[in-house]
């Protein structure tokens, strides 16, 4: 039973809080991310859950790219070139951030009860850190001259870099898959 001013296991904060986002699913803003149009007939959730799409599409697949030529693949890829891609992922981060924070202003309180959401929540922030790291250890990383003449020059990856790659592509895969489940597991809109 609820005490007045308490929620189960929270407080007084916590039911501000969540007045708060009672009132902002209602502002006029947030009921046009979800029932407007963009531009009619392109309703504004679903051009925006584009974005996101692509957005994710970039920073993904290049993290992707730039996993695959860490793990030895295609070495005509430079790692230096490689880390040059990386920054244009970050351009796919910001896009993935920016519609999403408006996605989620559709209706914060229904993403905050989903378990899912807070699991890629937690993956993202786990790649983006590991991304971080990989442009950092591949600015570090030495040539050395190729023995056969006119040979490209010899890059010698570590393991642990490899290892750091195999882990951010298994975070972004964790991530994908648990924002692609949120759609299924979300609870119906709260009262």
């Amino acid at each position: 039973m609820k005490k007045k001013g308490k929620l189960s296991g929270g407080g007084r904060k916590q039911e501000m809080i969540w007045e708060a986002l009672k009132r902002f699913e209602a502002t006029d803003f947030a009921t046009w991310v979800r029932e407007g149009d963009i531009v009619e007939p392109f309703s504004t959730f679903y051009t925006l859950l584009g974005a996101h799409s692509i957005g994710m599409a970039a920073v993904v697949g290049i993290c992707w790219i730039v996993s695959v030529r860490i793990f030895g693949f295609h070495q005509t890829l430079s790692l230096q070139a490689a880390n040059q891609l990386i920054r244009v992922g970050w351009w796919g981060l910001y896009l993935n951030f920016a519609s999403g924070m408006i996605l989620l202003s559709a209706q914060p309180r229904r993403e905050l009860l989903t378990g899912l959401f807070w699991v890629k929540i937690a993956f993202i922030v786990m790649a983006v850190i590991s991304m971080l790291v990989m442009q950092k250890a591949l600015a570090r990383i030495k040539t050395a001259p190729n023995p056969d003449p006119g040979g490209p020059p010899i890059e010698v990856v570590p393991i642990n870099l490899r290892l750091l790659a195999f882990a951010l592509d298994m975070f972004w895969i964790v991530a994908i898959v648990a924002g692609r489940l949120i759609g299924y597991t979300q609870p119906p809109p709260p009262l």
